[in-house]
């Protein structure tokens, strides 16, 4: 009955196992003395068993806790807690529901018992006391129980046998063995025989402290009992596996092993049984092991059978059961015969009252419509299901529609995300008034005490001497400045705390509902549009992803980059957007770029997926718009764009005209010209990867951009407009090394750059060195005339911070042409006019040049 009734509350739209647990131990606890009638002990154990079945084993404790309280008197009258006290003063055992030492019938219902007085043992601390008294003291059990009794002045105190390691002990010695719970009653047992209470109470770790409980001869003798039980269960299970091993429903023998294997053999497998003889011989090895309660062990150096790793959980009295030991199909199987036998009753019942009131002819075939009829309306009619009320999705759910469509995908993302953002400015303004408030008290706190200037005449005694009187006190006046309190300050500042309390209060709260929902909905948009656009080449969806980003983006604002959760989230959103849908894609170069320059603060988040290579139509325009945003506030956000220009990658792939590269040296000697003469620290980032840019492309397909390079390096020379570095770093691309460099290195290090120039094959020809130095001749010269200063001072005051740069570059190209002359010599007979032309030729330029000087 009790079954059936805990079964059917546990279907779906019932009131639930918990509350029929609750009522039945509630009913069967009423009556007097219910502990002591056997049909209401049979019944406790049936519920207790469904209680553990379904877990709701605290709602029956709970009702048996109140019941263990009222029967030791912490809610009854006076005149029966003083009967009580002086029946356990006279010697007599504490009253309990559980009749002797232990229940061998009712396992279930002892089971509940002894959870729940460990339930009370745990609260009233005395199970703690009574260690810390053992531990402490060499005292006995008695002696610690009398001691915990005055400490803790407990109105009712178990009596010895009582406590829980002698009733769990004894619980073990009359369970049969095949009972499932008796694997979880030893565990129950060796959690506080082998408990080590010391690092609890600032001791050592010592050993366990089962063996204090048990040094009386009587309980030694109970020592050695448990041991034999535990042999024995070792045994019974290890019989058990080799009978349910063998198929043969025919047994020689009726003993018990016999009788479990035939009442429910496709109950336990031999795969449990022997497990547990595992489990039980593990026991024996735990009680017999003496170095446990000495401390002298070392747990993980013990053998496999202690199993160290169980034995540390049992030490440090962690209470969760091994629920893998237990029968599972049994107690099922169990359950499910009790619901069959009372379903049976209740069939036949009906049977035989309606057999009483009609008389029908089984043996008549034109009846069985009628029988089938008259047996259906035994049984009760069928209910109607319940009406469905329909629930609103805590999330919207995301359309298909809105995934290809951009208008309706930007509408619904920006309904979300302005949730979001104005999440992050509710609590910005709540930070700002935070601070507001602070700072008004500490402002106002000075104030609180103030220093007034105070005089306060104080009379001294005179007692007179040689038998003289004195003709009254001495009056003296103290000036001083008292401290005083401004009560009018003081009440601002607790109108300030208060109001600090209500804004940190509403400051701390959860965000609401809304909020959770729109990060939640926007994140399953986000992830409905990839998975699509990943496993679908849907038209349109694409646009969707780009669109989508760009709002987010739009959304970022300082207060949603101060607000750490709503950082993170947006941040997150940007990531997954730009490398699905931004990076990589030629039409979105020049947007990103746009909203990055517009908006500074967005350079860390998108310059990622910045990708102009992408574009290769466009990488001069855009690296042209990089360099007009060029000043020394923004130098970051130019070092980060300028690292995204693979310029090699873009010369390679796209391999552009003439004309885009020109373009772009004249960007790139723009830039140079920007960063000055002597570049602040600031914008060294930037400067460095333009002078890369711009010996790269000098570099590439040389000479193309010789005479270009040339014109602007000299033209931007003449009025200092470039750094000296720039000249280093255009020399060191075609191959000139300084010579002052050289002369501040060792004899070996100057030898090895001479041979390493001399190895690498130069950039010019002669005839373009021979062009190089008559071009120098003539600038300079066109620029000697220029200027009057210049024609009566000279170019070195101008010139004076490229001077070695320029030397370097002359001696270079003047050695190449010495070579070049001195190799096509050594190819021809020596002779005195190719000797002549060859000095002409080579002083030409600064023949011409001197020329020129007499001449003007």
């Amino acid at each position: 009955m009790i079954q059936s009734h805990v079964f059917i509350s546990s279907q779906p739209s019932a009131v639930g196992p918990a509350a029929v647990l609750e009522f039945w131990a509630q009913a069967l606890t009423s009556q007097p003395l219910w502990h002591k009638e056997r049909a209401n002990l049979c019944l406790m154990d049936h519920l207790c068993q469904a209680a553990f079945q379904f877990n709701q084993e605290d709602c029956v404790q709970k009702v048996l806790y109140q019941q263990h309280k009222n029967a030791l008197g912490y809610h009854c009258d006076k005149g029966l807690l003083s009967s009580l006290v002086s029946w356990i003063v006279a010697g007599n055992i504490t009253p309990s529901f559980i009749e002797g030492n232990g229940n061998p019938t009712q396992v279930w219902f002892a089971w509940t018992i002894l959870n729940m007085e460990s339930i009370f043992e745990e609260d009233s601390q005395l199970r703690r006391v009574v260690e810390r008294e053992l531990v402490s003291n060499p005292f006995t059990p008695e002696q610690a129980l009398k001691k915990a009794q005055s400490q803790l002045k407990l109105p009712i105190v178990p009596s010895l046998q009582r406590l829980l390691i002698y009733r769990w002990a004894h619980q073990a010695l009359v369970t049969p063995a095949d009972h499932p719970l008796l694997p979880l009653i030893w565990q129950k047992f060796f959690l506080l025989y082998l408990h080590r209470p010391g690092p609890q109470y600032g001791l050592p770790v010592d050993g366990c402290i089962g063996k204090r409980f048990f040094q009386s001869p009587a309980h030694l003798s109970l020592l050695g009992d448990l041991k034999q039980r535990l042999i024995e269960a070792a045994d019974f299970h290890h019989s058990a596996s080799k009978a349910l091993g063998v198929d043969s429903p025919g047994s020689s023998s009726e003993n018990l092993v016999d009788r479990a294997s035939t009442q429910a053999n496709h109950l336990t497998s031999p795969e449990l049984h022997k497990e547990l003889v595992r489990l039980f011989n593990m026991y024996v090895l735990w009680l017999e092991e003496e170095s446990f309660q000495k401390g002298d062990m070392y747990i993980p150096s013990l053998p496999k059978q202690y199993d160290a790793h169980r034995l540390a959980k049992v030490m440090q009295n962690q209470q969760d059961l091994w629920i893998e030991f237990v029968n599972v199909e049994r107690i099922q199987y169990e359950f499910q015969e009790a619901l069959d036998f009372w379903f049976q009753v209740q069939v036949e019942t009906h049977i035989a009252s309606s057999a009483a009131s009609t008389q029908t002819d089984f043996t008549n075939p034109m009846l069985a419509k009628e029988r089938i009829i008259s047996g259906l309306k035994v049984y009760d009619a069928p209910q109607s299901s319940l009406p469905l009320q329909p629930m609103k999705a805590p999330v919207p759910l995301i359309s298909s529609a809105s995934l290809v469509s951009p208008s309706e995908a930007k509408a619904l993302t920006r309904a979300t995300l302005r949730i979001l953002q104005q999440q992050a400015k509710s609590a910005a303004l709540w930070e700002s008034q935070q601070v507001a408030f602070n700072n008004e008290i500490l402002d106002t706190l000075p104030k609180f005490y103030t220093n007034r200037e105070e005089q306060v005449i104080i009379p001294l005694e005179c007692r007179g001497s040689s038998g003289k009187s004195c003709q009254g006190p001495s009056l003296v006046t103290v000036q001083f400045e008292g401290k005083y309190k401004n009560e009018a300050v003081g009440q601002q500042l607790h109108v300030l705390e208060k109001e600090v309390k209500q804004l940190q209060a509403e400051a701390t709260k959860p965000p609401s509902l809304s909020v959770v929902e729109a990060a939640v909905h926007m994140e399953n948009f986000i992830t409905a549009l990839i998975n699509l656009y990943k496993h679908q080449s849907v038209p349109g969806i694409h646009r969707v992803g780009i669109n989508l980003f760009f709002a987010v983006v739009e959304f970022v604002c300082d207060e949603t980059q101060r607000h750490p959760p709503t950082r993170q989230f947006f941040t997150s959103c940007i990531e997954i957007l730009g490398q699905v849908f931004i990076a990589g894609t030629k039409s979105e170069c020049k947007p990103v770029l746009q909203t990055i320059l517009k908006n500074r603060r967005l350079c860390t988040l998108l310059s990622p997926y910045f990708t102009p290579v992408a574009s290769p139509e466009e990488f001069v325009y855009l690296y042209e718009k990089v360099v007009s945003f060029l000043s020394d506030d923004n130098s970051d956000v130019i070092f980060m764009l300028l690292t995204k220009f693979d310029l090699p990658q873009w010369l390679h792939n796209s391999r552009p005209p003439l004309s885009e590269r020109t373009r772009l040296l004249e960007s790139i000697h723009l830039a140079l010209k920007a960063c000055g003469f002597a570049p602040d620290e600031d914008i060294l980032m930037p400067f460095s990867i333009f002078s890369k840019h711009w010996t790269c492309l000098l570099r590439y397909q040389f000479p193309d951009h010789y005479s270009a390079f040339l014109r602007l390096l000299m033209q931007s020379s003449s009025d200092q407009l470039l750094s000296p570095d720039c000249w280093k770093a255009s020399l060191k691309a075609l191959g000139c090394t300084s010579t002052a460099v050289q002369k501040g290195r060792g004899k070996e290090e100057a030898k090895e750059s001479i041979a390493l120039q001399a190895s690498v094959d130069p950039f010019l020809s002669a005839e373009q060195v021979m062009e190089t130095i008559e071009w120098f001749s003539d600038y300079f010269f066109q620029l000697r005339l220029s200027s009057r200063d210049f024609c009566s001072f000279g170019l070195f005051s101008k010139w004076a911070p490229y001077i070695a740069e320029v030397n370097c570059f002359m001696e270079y190209l003047v050695n190449h042409l010495v070579n070049s002359e001195v190799t096509s010599l050594s190819r021809e007979p020596l002779a005195l006019h190719s000797l002549h032309s060859v000095i002409t030729k080579l002083f030409k330029p600064w023949i011409e040049v001197v020329e020129r000087e007499d001449a003007r």
